[in-house]
């Protein structure tokens, strides 16, 4: 057993200092070697230390009861078993071996930041992941794994997605050395294939998708299996490999028909609508983007509401596209009566964009380039940079400005060119 760590990981949770510890039984100096595993103590001072520190020396979790019931949470979590996961929280958080044992709470710790990204609470996930940061040289491989995993998770939820590649890397180098089981395997697959999806780091996407799929066909998970599909169909879409892209959004939709998975559905179906687009099929994007609106309104939640304006803009996208003014307006409106419930600024310069645009108002030109482009500018949002630039050309070119407009032009071909592969809707 790691007693150093032990001690280290304990002496800092009880905020006391290595001089407070060792006062009376040895040195601070001997301590400090004994933290960092450089020397092996007599046992009778190894006791003495634990005793201070209110521990039992002789205690163990590896093979403690405990740890299979922290196991048996953790995977009611990446199941996303609500509802029992809450239940096994309060259960373990109440049990007094889970807050005093070096390694369980260590664990539970590390699994609480998941359970925290599964009820959406991201920066009380991050305040829990700045905690345990500071016991990070106590980790034994297996807490390494969870924790490098609960890293690239946090991060993706935060928006920034190629550290969250890059840490989900990480736990893969120990997911070996810890002796992780397959299921999480396919689970930490399936993640470095999102995050390099967002990342846009295409072929690494499709390389992880396709390992996660075949683990998840083996395991008979059609669920999951529907999820790498639409993945891959991303994937293939941002590649231009329109073929390959509407085989796997078809076989995720024929899975979700049969499971009832409503968001699935929805999801193949916007992903659908953006594939057509991109190969200028406006129609069949608009009725792809209609029949996802009937799996929308599932639980009222703000989530909801945000794909709801998601499906809106991308109609009024399509609408413009035809030149259909009556049916772009349509949508407009829509989506301004339902912007204000979810307080969304970015909708609401898309909807007033195009309400500007079609009612040719004389606003339109530096409303964009003063509002609009600084706006996404702010956000490194680069598909709207790209479009609001292209906009403000054509705008200016009217105007017969051509400076300015080849100013915008030129912004727009550099972003296109260095973010070539942008587009797409996300799970």
């Amino acid at each position: 057993m790691e007693y150093g760590k032990v001690l280290r990981f304990h002496r800092v949770k009880q905020g006391l200092t290595q001089n407070q510890l060792a006062d009376g039984i040895i040195s601070p100096a001997y301590l400090s070697k004994i933290e960092n595993d450089q020397t092996v103590p007599a046992i009778e001072v190894l006791e003495l230390l634990y005793e201070r520190l209110g521990l039992d020396l002789h205690d163990s979790s590896y093979n403690h009861p405990s740890k299979e019931k922290l196991k048996e949470w953790y995977e009611t979590i990446v199941f996303k078993r609500k509802e029992e996961a809450e239940m096994l929280k309060e259960e373990l958080s109440h049990q007094k071996d889970t807050l005093n044992n070096h390694h369980l709470y260590i664990f539970f710790e590390l699994f609480r930041i998941r359970h925290l990204l599964l009820e959406n609470k991201v920066e009380k996930a991050y305040e829990a992941w700045k905690d345990i940061k500071q016991h990070e040289d106590t980790f034994d491989d297996e807490m390494k794994y969870y924790f490098h995993l609960s890293s690239g998770l946090l991060e993706y939820y935060r928006g920034n997605f190629d550290e969250s590649f890059q840490q989900l890397m990480e736990a893969k180098n120990y997911s070996s050395p810890a002796g992780i089981e397959k299921w999480e395997i396919s689970d930490l697959y399936y993640h470095l294939s999102l995050s390099a999806s967002q990342a846009h780091h295409v072929s690494a996407s499709v390389f992880y998708a396709d390992q996660a799929l075949e683990i998840y066909k083996s395991q008979y998970d059609l669920a999951k299996s529907a999820d790498c599909h639409i993945i891959l169909g991303i994937s293939y879409s941002r590649l231009k490999n329109y073929t390959k892209s509407l085989e796997n959004y078809n076989l995720a939709k024929k899975i979700a028909s049969q499971t009832k998975d409503n968001q699935q559905l929805k999801l193949v179906y916007i992903n659908i609508a953006v594939l057509e687009s991109r190969i200028e099929n406006h129609d069949s994007a608009i009725l792809n983007y209609k029949k996802s609106l009937n799996y929308v309104f599932e639980s009222k939640s703000t989530y909801d509401y945000q794909e709801y304006l998601n499906i809106v803009h991308g109609l009024i996208i399509e609408h413009y596209r035809l030149d259909d003014k009556s049916g772009c307006l349509e949508w407009i409106e829509k989506g301004l009566s339902e912007v204000e419930k979810t307080a969304s600024e970015s909708h609401y310069l898309h909807f007033k964009v195009y309400y500007n645009l079609l009612k040719e108002l004389p606003e339109t030109l530096p409303f964009i380039e003063e509002t609009v482009l600084p706006y996404f500018q702010k956000k490194k949002d680069h598909v709207y940079v790209i479009r609001y630039s292209k906009f403000l050309a054509d705008l200016f070119e009217r105007q017969r400005m051509y400076k300015r407009s080849s100013e915008y032009l030129r912004l727009a071909m550099q972003l296109l060119n260095k973010h070539s592969h942008l587009g797409g809707i996300m799970l």
